[in-house]
């Protein structure tokens, strides 16, 4: 009916920190046609998880809707309304004791055994990192070897080894300070070290930037629509000469990066374009990247990633390389100019620190550490 011939409105308020998402519903008594008897105004707050579907959302609203609504129905429909008591479920839960820092801790592997094939991959890692709404700083490091033994081949009497043994040690840090809802400035250091077969004998690369996000940092669905730009430099020492006759090489860069995310229910949908180059001559080396990817929450502590990437790039490769030697011809592949990947993820997580939302510099912080530019 028109508001103005509404004895009861129904005011519903809601707003949001970390991952909870605080409701108020209150039920105003119009003066003098409202409900005789009833309270002038009556209201009830509740808190839900906003990572909750939409049906668990209106179970948790539904008793308190009505909770509102009793004081008022029950004089103006009596036979609408029935009350119960009902023991409560214990005391109130006391707050959890949380804070801005994280840490983790990862492991895994992979491999299988045969007489004659014989495989193993294992990696581990680390990372500290901190993360209010205004600020976030991560540090992290990741160590990577695998092994692949194999019967040798022979080619026009001439033997192929098949094994390979490969290994690599990385690691970032990421920083960024939120200017205001918008804005955003920061930096990246990044670096690592392949085994003799690999790229880089040692690589470092350090970057500062601005980023722009259509939403603020800690939108309460997690939406992002950024645009960063850093410039900076890059050092590396590589383990094979490459096309450019270069050993070791300095030159500055730059990173044009884009994301947008949306959230619906318990899924996530993100896209991510990546524009990586030396600054002068562009051409000489440069990395376009493309990638999408879905988030399900399968449960409080298990999500479901699925992920698909592509690039487009000019990345100097060995000048060089020995056809007989199966590491080194596979280890190459680097410097392949067009490059497609899929993953599939499924992740267990125990989060004990401040749910804090600021998703700023995410795109900084997810660029692969030694790989391209």
């Amino acid at each position: 009916m028109p508001l103005s011939e509404a004895q009861v409105v129904l005011h519903l308020n809601a707003t949001s920190e970390g991952t909870t998402d605080f409701v108020q519903l209150r039920a105003v008594n119009d003066v003098k046609a409202g409900v005789a008897g009833a309270p002038v105004s009556f209201e009830q707050d509740v808190q839900l998880d906003y990572r909750l579907p939409v049906d668990e959302h209106r179970s948790g609203l539904d008793p308190v809707l009505l909770r509102v609504l009793a004081p008022y129905l029950s004089l103006a429909v009596p036979g609408a309304v029935s009350v119960s008591v009902t023991t409560p479920n214990g005391a109130d839960k006391a707050t959890t004791k949380t804070s801005p820092w994280g840490f983790k801790v990862w492991g895994g592997g992979w491999g299988n055994w045969s007489d004659h094939y014989r495989s193993l991959s294992v990696w581990s890692g680390l990372s500290l990192s901190r993360k209010t709404n205004d600020n976030a700083q991560d540090v992290w490091v990741n160590v990577e070897r695998s092994i692949e033994l194999q019967p040798s081949l022979v080619v026009n009497s001439t033997e192929v080894e098949l094994t390979s043994d490969s290994s690599s040690v990385v690691g970032a840090l990421t920083a960024g300070w939120n200017l205001n809802n918008h804005w955003t400035l920061g930096g990246t250091l990044r670096g690592g070290h392949d085994d003799p077969e690999g790229q880089y004998l040692g690589t470092g690369r350090a970057h500062v930037g601005v980023e722009y996000n259509l939403f603020p940092s800690d939108d309460p669905r997690g939406n992002r629509l950024a645009v960063a730009w850093l410039v900076g430099g890059q050092g590396d020492a590589y383990n094979q000469t490459n096309t450019l006759g270069q050993d070791v090489a300095f030159f500055p860069t730059q990173l044009l990066l884009g994301s947008g995310s949306v959230r619906v229910d318990t899924l996530s949908l993100s896209l991510d374009l990546s524009v990586k180059s030396q600054i002068a001559p562009f051409f000489e080396r440069y990395v376009l990247g493309a990638s999408v990817e879905t988030d399900l929450t399968l449960g409080d502590h298990v999500d479901l990633q699925l992920e698909f990437s592509a690039t487009q790039q000019a990345i100097p490769g060995p000048s060089t390389i020995d056809t007989s030697d199966y590491e080194e011809v596979t280890r190459a592949s680097y410097a392949e100019p067009l490059e497609m990947n899929g993953w599939l993820n499924l992740r267990f997580h125990w989060d004990n620190t401040n749910s804090a939302r600021n998703n700023r510099f995410e795109t900084v912080g997810d660029v692969q550490t030694t790989g391209g530019l």
